[in-house]
């Protein structure tokens, strides 16, 4: 068998620890831990590794005067009274009712006349040209158609202008023989003047009609 020696000292630590509680145990490492950190700190301080904390500004120091202590009681609240009731009596206003004047007849004065119509123009009159009968002569007749017995009336249309010239000639219906019809606007082209034509009092170029017979005796 194995002999255990106990000794009075082992006893002693033993329960030394057993009455130590948990918070003291906890108290006693957190100082263990602080002195090891103030530890450090002192030699990084020493060494240069850390800046030294500098020491505080100055500081002013002002006396206050202590709040006096009084042993008065505060004032009691204010009471609020809510005014009474008025009785508004509203006051009593008389309408008078005055009916409106009767209704008057109003002359409304007669209509202004008008301007007066302006009178139509009167119409602008047309006088066709007139012959002058010292021109209308015959024309010759053809020396080769009389020979050949021509014979026939020619019918033409003349346009004369504002001066009673005739400047033109066409034939509307033909003798039968261009020999004539030709004799015929040729003479009468050269020959025949007119009274021009007026539109009011203006002369204007016109038209007319001239008829030749030509007849063999």
């Amino acid at each position: 068998m194995t002999q255990l020696q106990y000794s009075t000292g082992s006893f002693r630590v033993s329960r030394l620890q057993a009455a130590h509680s948990p918070q003291q145990r906890l108290f006693g490492h957190a100082f263990a831990v602080t002195m090891e950190a103030a530890i450090v700190y002192a030699l990084l301080v020493t060494l240069g590794y850390v800046e030294a904390p500098k020491p505080p500004s100055i500081l002013t120091l002002v006396n206050v005067a202590p709040i006096p202590k009084t042993n008065n009681p505060p004032p009691p609240p204010a009471q609020i009274f809510d005014p009474p009731p008025v009785n508004v009596i509203a006051p009593v206003v008389e309408l008078t009712y005055t009916p409106p004047p009767s209704a008057t007849a109003i002359s409304v004065p007669p209509p202004l006349p008008g301007p007066r119509p302006t009178p139509p123009a009167p119409p602008v009159v047309f006088t066709p040209p007139r012959a002058i009968a010292a021109t209308h002569t015959i024309p010759e007749y053809p020396f080769l158609s009389r020979r050949l017995r021509e014979q026939g009336t020619t019918r033409l249309k003349l346009i004369i202008d504002e001066k009673g010239m005739v400047t033109g000639a066409t034939v509307v219906n033909s003798s039968g023989h261009q020999r004539l019809d030709e004799a015929a606007v040729k003479w009468v082209v050269g020959h025949w003047r007119y009274t021009p034509a007026l539109q009011g009092t203006r002369a204007v170029p016109s038209t007319a009609e001239a008829i030749l017979e030509f007849r063999l005796q």
